[in-house]
C-alpha cells in the first residue's frame, strides 16, 4: 500500500531537485552578468563595424517570357499552326523552355554580352577603411590601347590633385602581362611596381602597360581623389558573372523566366542585365534567320538551275511558232498537252522531294557535327514522322550547341548523353528517309510510264503539231517549276522578314528590394546578440564542465549533506597573520570565526570541555590556519583553550608560534616530557599550545596509545575547549582511531584547491567512519567581482587573510627536514 506513495514521493523529490539544479544554473550565469554584458558589447560592436564597412552586395533581376508554345504565321490558312514554316524560324526549334534557361546563362551568350560592355577596367573609391567599386562613377576615364598587352593582377592607384595632376602607383605580387587580341597571358611578371606623376591625356606606355587617363565632368577640386582602377582578363569575367547569375522559372505552370544577378555595383549589374537580355534576343533571331537563310539558298540554288532551262525552251518555241506561222493547236492536241502538263506539275513536285530526301540522306551521313536541318514543309513535304524526328534533331542539336563551355568531343555525361540521343535520331531518320526515297522513286517511276503513255499518243500526231506540242510542253514544265520555287523563295523571304525573338522583356532589369541584400544588417545584429549570449554562457559551462575543483558552494552541497557552518575569505594584502583572531581581536575580518564559534556551541550543545577536531582532504588547504583561529575565538571569550597539534607528520604550530623548544606531545607519549613542559603560552593568557613535538616513525600508533587518552583526560579537567589540529583524511586515517574521543568535526574546504572527487571520497569515509557533528568550512574564498556562487554568503567587509601551508606531503622533505626545528626519533628512542 505504500509503494505507490513512496514511488510518488521519489518523482516529487526527481522534480524539487531538477528545480533547483536549473534555479542554481540560472543564478550562475546571473552571477556573472558583467561577462555577458562584456561580450555583447564586443560582439555587437563587431557587428556594427562590420555591417559599416562591408562591401554592399546588391540583387538584381530582369524577367523575360520564352514563347514556349507554336506561334501562327500569317501565311497559313485559317490561322493553322506554322508547321509548314518551321525551317524558315517561324516556330522556334528552341522552344523547350529548360532549354532556353540553359542558353541565358551559357559562355558564349555571357561571352557575347561582355564584349559589348566597357567591363576589362574595374574602377574603385579608395576610403580611409574600405574600397567600393564606382563603376561610372569616378572622374576619370582609362582609355587604354587593345592592341598593346596589359598589366593584370596589380592595382593602379590614383591621385587626382587638385590642380589635376595625377600621380599613378601600380603595385602587384603575382603580375601577369596579358593580351586582349589573343585572350591569353603572354608571360608572368611577379612582384611589379611603377610610380609617375603626369598631365590628363599624356599616354603611359610601357612594356606592361599603354593607356591614357582622361578627366571628365565628375571631377571636383575639394573631393577627395583617391581612386584605383584594374584590369580584367576575359576568362575572370566570365567566371565571374557565369557564377553570379541565376536563372530560374518565376512559376512551374508559366514559361516567364527571372535572370538575378548579384553585384557590389548596382548599376553595373543592372547594365548587364539588360545588355544580356538584348544579346539573347539577338541570337534567338540570329539562329532562326539562318536557319531561313539555307532554306532561301537551296531554293535559289534549283531556281538558277531552271531559269536557264526555261530561257531555252522559251526561245525554242518562239522560233518554231515563227518559222512554221503557228499560233494554236488542234482540239486533240490541246487535251493531250493539258492532261501532261498536269504529270510534268506532280513530276515536278515529286522531283524537288526526291532532291530534298536525297539532300537530307547525303547530309545526315556525311556530316558528324549537324546543325539545324530544312523542314520538310518548306518543300511541300507534310510527312508527319519526317516532320517529328526533324524537329527532335534540330532540337538536341541546340541543346548540344548551348554547352559550348564544355568540350564537344569530352567524355562529360552531359555530351555523351546528347551524343548518344542525336546518333539514335539520326538512325531513325536515315532509316524513314530510305524508306521515303524508296516510295517516292516508285512514284516518280510510275508518273514517268504515264506520260511516255500520253508522249506516244502525241508521236500519232501530224509532224507540225507534235513537235510544238513537245516544245510548249517543256516551256510550260520549265515555267510552272520556276513559278513554283519563285512562290517558295517569296514564302521564305517573307517568314524571314517576319521573324522575331521568342521571347519579349517583361520587366526591365532593376534593384531587387530598396538596398543592398548583403550585408544583412538585422541578422547580423541577431547573430552578434546570440554570440554574445552563447559565448560567455559555453565558457561558464564548459568551465565548469572541465574544474574538478571546487569553486561554488552549490558543488559542495551536491557532494555531501553535511553543513557549511562557515566561509572565510581570503585577502593577504591587508592581513597576513596567521594568528588574525589574536592579532586584530576587533577586526570585521574576525567575524566569521565569531559565527563559527557560535555554531560550535550549537553543534556541541552547549557541553562542558568539548573537543573539536579539525581536519581536511589534503595538506595546504588552511586546516592549521582555522585551527588556531577557531581555538582563538574561544580564547577571547574568556575560555580556556588548548590547541593540541596532532599531525604528527607534518606539524607546524612551532613555526606559527615561534617555540624555542621542539618537545610536544610525542615526546610526553614515549615517557621524555611531562604535560607542562610540553605546555606553551600565546599572545593570549587563555590559549595554550601543545605541539606534535619530535617526529615519530610510527605516527599512526602514537594516536591510539593510552599515555594520549590520559593527556586528553588530564586536558579535559583543566581546559574548557580543546581544540585538535589532526592529520587530512585524504592522506592517513589518523582521524578516525580518536572518533570516539572527539565531540565535533570541522572540516576544511579550500576553494578553488581542493579536488571535487578527493573531497567526494574524503567525506565519504567520513561518513561510513560515522564522526560526530560534522561541519564544513569553506576556506580561501577568492573575493573579486566573481564570487562563484559564494558571493551571497560574504559579509560585506572586504577583508581577510594571509593564507599559507607551508608544507605538504608527498614534496621536497629533505629540504623541509633541514629548516625544521623538531627531532626525528629512532625507533629505538620511542621504544
Amino acid at each position: 500500500m505504500n509503494q505507490p506513495q513512496f514511488q510518488h514521493n521519489g518523482m516529487e523529490r526527481n522534480q524539487n531537485e531538477d528545480t533547483i539544479d536549473l534555479k542554481k544554473l540560472v543564478f550562475k550565469l546571473l552571477s556573472n552578468w558583467y561577462w555577458f554584458l562584456l561580450s555583447i558589447v564586443i560582439t555587437v560592436g563587431a557587428g556594427f563595424l562590420y555591417n559599416r564597412y562591408a562591401t554592399p552586395m546588391y540583387e538584381l533581376s530582369t524577367t523575360l517570357l520564352v514563347e514556349e508554345d507554336k506561334v501562327t504565321s500569317p501565311l497559313n490558312e485559317n490561322g493553322a499552326t506554322a508547321n509548314v514554316f518551321q525551317g524558315f524560324g517561324v516556330m522556334n526549334s528552341m522552344r523547350n523552355i529548360y532549354n532556353q534557361m540553359v542558353i541565358m546563362n551559357s559562355t558564349p551568350i555571357i561571352s557575347r554580352t561582355l564584349d559589348e560592355l566597357d567591363f576589362e577596367v574595374s574602377y574603385f573609391a579608395v576610403g580611409r577603411v574600405k574600397t567600393s567599386e564606382r563603376y561610372k562613377e569616378v572622374p576619370f576615364f582609362v582609355n587604354w590601347d587593345e592592341d598593346h598587352p596589359q598589366l593584370v593582377n596589380a592595382e593602379f592607384f590614383l591621385t587626382i590633385d587638385p590642380n589635376g595632376k595625377l600621380h599613378l602607383r601600380v603595385k602587384g605580387e603575382n603580375a601577369e602581362l596579358y593580351s586582349y587580341s589573343d585572350d591569353e597571358a603572354i608571360r608572368k611578371i611577379g612582384e611589379f611596381s611603377f610610380e609617375k606623376d603626369f598631365e590628363p591625356g599624356a599616354r603611359l606606355s610601357t612594356d606592361e602597360f599603354s593607356f591614357t587617363i582622361l578627366l571628365n565632368e565628375r571631377f571636383d577640386q575639394k573631393a577627395l581623389n583617391d581612386y584605383k582602377f584594374s584590369f580584367n582578363t576575359k576568362n575572370s569575367l566570365l567566371k565571374k558573372y557565369s557564377t553570379a547569375l541565376s536563372v530560374s522559372l518565376a512559376d512551374k505552370e508559366t514559361s516567364i523566366v527571372n535572370l538575378t544577378l548579384r553585384d557590389f555595383n548596382k548599376q553595373k549589374g543592372i547594365d548587364f542585365l539588360n545588355k544580356l537580355t538584348e544579346i539573347y534576343q539577338l541570337d534567338n533571331l540570329g539562329k532562326k534567320n539562318d536557319n531561313a537563310n539555307r532554306t532561301i539558298q537551296f531554293i535559289n540554288t534549283q531556281l538558277q538551275n531552271i531559269s536557264d532551262s526555261l530561257i531555252v525552251s522559251e526561245n525554242q518555241m518562239a522560233s518554231f511558232q515563227s518559222e512554221n506561222q503557228m499560233i494554236d493547236i488542234s482540239l486533240q492536241s490541246q487535251q493531250l498537252l493539258e492532261q501532261m502538263r498536269e504529270l510534268d506539275n506532280e513530276r515536278v513536285a515529286l522531283e524537288t522531294q526526291n532532291k530534298y530526301y536525297h539532300y537530307l540522306k547525303d547530309y545526315v551521313q556525311n556530316n558528324q557535327e549537324l546543325e539545324t536541318l530544312i523542314a520538310p514543309s518548306a518543300m511541300g513535304i507534310n510527312d508527319p514522322l519526317l516532320n517529328s524526328l526533324i524537329l527532335q534533331l534540330n532540337e538536341l542539336i541546340t541543346e548540344k550547341s548551348s554547352l559550348t563551355s564544355i568540350r564537344a568531343n569530352s567524355n562529360h555525361p552531359a555530351i555523351m548523353r546528347l551524343n548518344a540521343q542525336i546518333e539514335s535520331v539520326k538512325n531513325s531518320l536515315l532509316e524513314n528517309t530510305t524508306n521515303i526515297i524508296s516510295q517516292s522513286d516508285i512514284a516518280l517511276k510510275d508518273i514517268n510510264l504515264r506520260i511516255r503513255n500520253f508522249e506516244g499518243q502525241v508521236r500519232r500526231l501530224p509532224a507540225t503539231e507534235r513537235n510544238y506540242v513537245n516544245i510548249e510542253r517543256r516551256y510550260q514544265l520549265n515555267n510552272e517549276t520556276y513559278t513554283f520555287l519563285l512562290q517558295k523563295l517569296s514564302e521564305a523571304q517573307i517568314a524571314k522578314a517576319s521573324n522575331i525573338p521568342d521571347s519579349q522583356v517583361i520587366e526591365e532589369a532593376r534593384m531587387n528590394g530598396e538596398g543592398p541584400v548583403e550585408p544583412k544588417t538585422m541578422m547580423i545584429y541577431a547573430i552578434a546578440l546570440l554570440l554574445g549570449l552563447v559565448l560567455p554562457a559555453g565558457f561558464i559551462s564548459l568551465r565548469d564542465f572541465f574544474n574538478t575543483k571546487v569553486v561554488s558552494e552549490e558543488e559542495v552541497e551536491a557532494i555531501t549533506r553535511f553543513p557549511i557552518v562557515g566561509h572565510i575569505f581570503h585577502n593577504d594584502k591587508e592581513f597576513s597573520s596567521r594568528t588574525l583572531v589574536l592579532d586584530k581581536p576587533n577586526s570585521p575580518a574576525t567575524e566569521p570565526y565569531r559565527a563559527i564559534r557560535n555554531k560550535l556551541n550549537l553543534m556541541t550543545k552547549a557541553k562542558a570541555h568539548p573537543i573539536i577536531a579539525v581536519t581536511s582532504t589534503f595538506p595546504k588547504e588552511g586546516k592549521s590556519y582555522n585551527a588556531i583561529n577557531v581555538a582563538s575565538s574561544f580564547a577571547l571569550m574568556r575560555k580556556k583553550t588548548v590547541l593540541l597539534d596532532l599531525d604528527l607528520r607534518n606539524s607546524k604550530m612551532e613555526e606559527e608560534f615561534d617555540l624555542d623548544s621542539n618537545q610536544g606531545i610525542v615526546d610526553y607519549i614515549i615517557g621524555k616530557a611531562t604535560l607542562e613542559e610540553i605546555t606553551y603560552d600565546t599572545k593570549h593568557p587563555r590559549l595554550k599550545i601543545i605541539p606534535a613535538g619530535s617526529i615519530p616513525p610510527n605516527p599512526s600508533e602514537m594516536l591510539t596509545d593510552e599515555r594520549l587518552l590520559e593527556v586528553l583526560q588530564k586536558l579535559k579537567e583543566y581546559y574548557d575547549v580543546i581544540v585538535i589540529d589532526t592529520p587530512p583524511v585524504g592522506y592517513v586515517a589518523d582521524l578516525y582511531q580518536l572518533n570516539e574521543l572527539i565531540d565535533t568535526n570541522l572540516f576544511i574546504v579550500r576553494h578553488k584547491y581542493t579536488h571535487k572527487v578527493a573531497l567526494k571520497n574524503a567525506l565519504t569515509e567520513v561518513e561510513k567512519h560515522q564522526l560526530k557533528s560534522v561541519g564544513i568550512i569553506i576556506n580561501d574564498i577568492q573575493r573579486g567581482r566573481q564570487k562563484y556562487g559564494f558571493g551571497s554568503y560574504g559579509y560585506g567587509y572586504g577583508y581577510g587573510y594571509g593564507y599559507g601551508y607551508g608544507y605538504g606531503y608527498g614534496h621536497d622533505y629533505d629540504k623541509e627536514k633541514k629548516q625544521s626545528k623538531r627531532k626525528k626519533l629512532t625507533l629505538e628512542e620511542d621504544v
